[in-house]
């Protein structure tokens, strides 16, 4: 499902950190680690491997965001918009097709 995601959401100018938490299986956490480091396109997508334990209500969705935007700046900070999505999340549109929309 969310090799699906990351398909639909991927940009090539974008930067992307993925995290899996522990509801996840420890087979899925690793083919899609396995599946985004066999993909060349995918240079620009980092996986935080550790799965962390994630409230939606709590702290920890706060603690892992954090976490994922200092990977982002640690890494050199090419991005403007940091967005959290999560695997429910699934774009209408491409991201071109987005620019055409808003413009």
């Amino acid at each position: 499902m969310l090799k699906r995601t990351l398909m639909a959401l991927y940009h090539p100018n974008n930067q992307y950190v993925v995290h899996l938490d522990r509801e996840s299986s420890p087979e899925e956490r690793l083919d899609l680690s396995d599946f985004v480091a066999n993909q060349s396109l995918f240079k620009n997508v980092r996986m935080i491997v550790k799965a962390n334990f994630v409230t939606y209500r709590g702290p920890t969705m706060v603690a892992n965001t954090l976490h994922a935007a200092a990977i982002l700046l640690r890494d050199g900070g090419h991005w403007d918009w940091f967005i959290n999505l999560s695997a429910s999340d699934y774009p209408l549109v491409t991201q071109d097709g987005n620019e055409i929309v808003n413009t």
